[in-house]
Order: C-alpha cells, then structure tokens, then sequence
C-alpha cells in the first residue's frame, strides 16, 4: 500500500522510499541505483529481480532502468535486502539484492483503469482479472507513458524524452499441493530525436523486449516445498552512440526445502545461457560482435536454531561461468532475539562480480585506433564483507533500525596506460553505517 500512496509513477521513484538504497535520476527515464557505494549510470554490484527473472544485463552486470516496469498498483511488496546474497542469489549479489514482487492473480480481479498527467509526464493503465475454472485465475494489462524532456541548468531540454508502452498477463492455478504460474510481459520505448554532434546523428535511442516465465511450487510432507522456475527474455537496444545489442535469455533453476528440527536445509540448483549480437555505436564496438555465455549453479543452506533465541544460517553456492570458473561464494550468519521485538545479528559473506562482456570484449571507439580495451584476462571483482546489526520495534508503529559494514574489496577493474587495457589491480575497504527510523503515524 506504500507504493501508491508514495506518488512513484515507476519503479525508480517507487525505490526511493528504500532508506537503505541510494536512487539517482539521469535522465527523463534512466535511473542510477545501488547500496553501499559504486553508484552511476552502470553500477554493476546490485542485483535486481522482477518476479523470479533477473533483469541484469550480462553486458555490463548492470540494470537498463528505461527497460524496466511493471503496473505499481499489481506489486505486493519489493524486498530490498542490504549486503552481499551471493549464497542465495549468485553472483552480482554483492550490494544488496531488490526483489520485486507482484500480487496472485487472485488478489487483482476485477476492472482497475489509472489515468494521470502533468506538465512533465502521462501516463495510462487499464488491467483486468478474472477466473480459469474453479482453480485458475488470470489478469492481463496495459499501460503506457509519455515523458518530457528534463532541463539543463542552462533551461534548455537535454532532448531525453520518453514514450513507453508495455503489455502483460499473469495466470495462477492452485491444486492441493501444487501451484503454477503463468506469466508475460511484452515493452517497447523510444526516445525524442537527441540531435548531432560534428556531423554524427544520434537519432533515437529504441529500447524493445518480451519475457515469459513459468513457476510450479509443490508442497511436500512435513512442510517441505520443491519449486522449479523457467523463463525466456529477448531483449534489443539501437542506441547509435553507445552499441546496439539483441539479447537472448534462458533460465532454469529448482530449489528443495527440507525442514528437519532443528535444522530448516534449503538447496537447490540452477543454469542460464545467455547470446547475444551487439552492433557497433559511435563510442563502442564489442568483439567478437557476438557470443554465447552460460552460468551453472548449485548451493546448499542451513538454518538451525543453537538456543531458544539463537538461530545460526551457514551456506555455501558454486557457481560457475565462462570466463573464470567456478566461484566459491559463502555465507555464515547469527541472529539473537532476545525479545520479540528486539534482534541482534551478525554475517561474514564472500560475494564477486563475474566478467561481463564490457570488462572483457569492448573497444573504444567504435572505430581504430582504440584508446581502451577489454582486458582478455580480467579476473572477478571480490569483495569480503563483515556486518553486525540491530533492529528493534519500540512501539506499535515505531522501529529502528542500524547496520554497521565493511567490504574488503579485491581486483577491482582498473586500467593500464594508453591505450587502456581493463586489468582488475585495485584493491581497497569500503566502510559504513546505515540506520533509519521508521514512525506510521
């Protein structure tokens, strides 16, 4: 309920209510967003999923934010978890991990229909829901948006208009024991014109895409669940200045719950294959101009309980890729509730970011001689994170809560001289402490 009752018109805005994330606005659609530092229109250490699907782009570890949206008044929650996932969520899991949710099908029957405007944006939604039998339900949508230009300190527009238009369904059908889903989302955006600069047109910059994905959850004796997850997304961006990629995306993982007092084991595995075709732009061109790159994953968790108020999770993922291996990525954590309303906690994680292919195939400029190279051995970046923190509800409607960090970082992309090759050589610590106080009034 805090989503719409926030204003937000799209995920971007809707994410600045998360005090543990730092949201900034490039352009009339864009975003730069990420935790714990490394913030800019590329951040590449924050992994983001919609539903189940990760939407990162395996071109640079990072999120096309104008790509990205769904119909705020469909979302049931977006968890935002601060710190390193890597155990759970695999690789680029290193900031912090936003998880976005959208409601059943059951929770969204009916006819909902959303109109706004304004001086600076337009927007439109109509969704409908309604029923598949005696267990099925469904609801299908569309929406579309029209976005200004934002100004230069000068007043004069920076010529980033938007238009976007996205269509989508979700179906679920529940049994006994089991439950699917059905679910898919078509996009296309464009930009206004963005003018020339010495004689090169940028043109429009065109961002299109569609994605399917299916989910089967079964409940098991004693509390137990399998649930296995599949899901396709094509993606394609003509931007004239930067490159112009087309993207394929195939995804499978299954996860195993076993609840064995006093021990709750979670394991599960996971493969995605990702190809792609990346055209050459004013400032970039990537070879070889296309490849195809697969991850394969399995990783194990326990939590068990040490004393009446003492729970201990420890884990363990392997993953690996193809430009490096495999990666050990661990976890260990302690939680003390003394209280109910009272917690105490501590972790010690490793988490990397594996190579894309901006680290190890791009060239500046689009054409010879090129200023920068990818770095043909460049190495995953490795960060070892300590964190304690504490949170405590003071009352009905008041919490606190503080976290206190520090991420050893190691092979940090770094860059040699004329003619630049991407080498991974610098090293440093990353310290901090967040806190926030929370009052529903």
């Amino acid at each position: 309920e805090q989503i719409p009752r926030s204003g937000a018109t799209n995920l971007g805005e809707a994410l600045r209510d998360a005090p543990n994330l730092r949201v900034a606005r490039i352009s009339a659609v864009n975003y730069a967003i990420t935790a714990r530092g490394f913030n800019s229109a590329f951040a590449n250490k924050l992994l983001v999923l919609i539903d189940g699907r990760t939407v990162y782009t395996p071109l640079f570890s990072g999120v096309f934010w104008d790509q990205q949206d769904v119909l705020l008044n469909d979302v049931d929650r977006i968890e935002v978890i601060s710190g390193p996932g890597a155990t759970l969520w695999g690789a680029n899991a290193l900031n912090g991990v936003i998880n976005i949710i959208t409601r059943a099908a059951q929770e969204t029957q009916g006819g909902f229909a959303s109109v706004s405007g304004g001086n600076f944006e337009n927007h439109a939604a109509f969704r409908y829901g309604g029923t598949l039998g005696e267990h099925g339900h469904f609801r299908a949508y569309v929406k579309a948006s029209s976005l200004e230009s934002t100004k230069r300190a000068s007043g004069m527009p920076a010529l980033d208009a938007w238009e976007r238009q996205q269509a989508g369904f979700r179906a679920d059908w529940s049994g006994e024991r089991d439950t699917f889903t059905l679910q898919a989302d078509v996009h296309g955006g464009r930009s206004e014109d963005r003018g020339s600069f010495a004689g090169f047109a940028f043109g429009r910059l065109e961002a299109n895409g569609a994605n399917v994905l299916g989910r089967w959850t079964h409940d098991l004796d004693r509390g137990g669940e399998l649930r296995v997850q599949t899901y396709f997304d094509h993606g394609e961006r003509d931007d004239a200045l930067f490159f112009r990629p087309q993207r394929d995306t195939l995804d499978v993982e299954v996860q195993h719950s076993i609840p064995l007092e006093p021990h709750d084991l979670l394991w599960g595995a996971g493969y995605r294959r990702a190809s792609d075709d990346i055209g050459t732009g004013f400032v970039t061109t990537f070879i070889p101009g296309s490849r195809d790159l697969e991850w394969g994953n399995v990783f194990v968790q326990d939590r068990f309980r040490l004393a009446a108020t003492l729970d201990a999770t420890i884990g363990l993922k392997l993953e690996r890729n193809d430009y490096t291996g495999v990666e050990s990525l661990p976890s260990a954590r302690i939680a003390w509730k003394p209280s109910s309303d009272r917690l105490l906690w501590a972790a010690v994680s490793r988490a990397v970011r594996a190579p894309a292919r901006f680290d190890r195939d791009v060239f500046f400029p689009g054409e010879p001689p090129f200023f920068v190279i990818g770095g043909p051995n460049f190495q995953s970046e490795v960060a070892d994170v300590l964190e304690i923190g504490y949170r405590v509800q003071v009352a009905d409607r008041l919490t606190y809560s503080i976290t206190v960090f520090e991420h050893d970082w190691d092979k940090l992309r770094s860059g040699t001289s004329l003619p630049v090759e991407l080498e991974y050589r610098i090293e440093g610590a990353a310290r901090g402490l967040v806190r926030w106080i929370t009052w529903r009034l």
